[in-house]
């Protein structure tokens, strides 16, 4: 797979980090529907798919980042599964609702200590693209304050790898 060293502005999760999630999600990936926000190179959503989800979805606003996720799912063969999204994650979470898109899965991997992390938690609690029994896990930094819930979502687990923290909500 092709790294984001090229690409200015992104923030791969680190290999450990994304291990651990996959560990916790084992059970629930296959079959799934994965959503990947700020996806960067889209590695999170590759493992997702090499892992047996159904499907996922990849929005990423940097174009060169875009032209990556395109080519890793062209290297890894898992293309026929997946959507890529060239936009501004507030506004395709806006988009896949009115378009009655479900997830099973979202991750959200804002860029550290910007507000749109807090924007796009709203957004989502506000939406119906979580299922009902689905999973949003929001990556953030140790340093940084994420209210407990959002509306509908309502934190009800925290992990911790590094400065990394991933944040597990449910709906209420």
């Amino acid at each position: 797979m092709k790294t984001p060293r090229q690409v200015r502005g992104v923030r791969p999760l680190t290999d450990q980090a994304r291990g651990a999630l996959f560990n916790i999600l084992a059970a629930r990936i296959g079959g799934s529907s994965f959503l990947d926000l700020f996806a960067g190179t889209g590695a999170v959503g590759i493992e997702a798919l090499s892992r047996g989800a159904a499907t996922a979805s990849f929005v990423e606003h940097n174009r060169a980042a875009v032209a990556l996720i395109r080519q890793n799912l062209e290297l890894t063969g898992l293309g026929d599964r997946a959507e890529v999204f060239s936009m501004d994650v507030p506004r395709a979470i806006k988009l896949l609702d009115g378009k009655g898109a479900r997830f099973d899965h979202i991750y959200l991997g804002a860029p550290y200590d910007d507000p749109v992390l807090v924007e796009c938690l709203g957004l989502i609690a506000g939406s119906g693209l979580l299922n009902m029994a689905g999973i949003l896990i929001a990556e953030y930094r140790r340093q940084q304050v994420v209210a407990g819930s959002f509306g509908a979502l309502e934190r009800f687990r925290e992990a911790r790898y590094g400065e990394t923290i991933l944040g597990f909500y449910k709906l209420k």
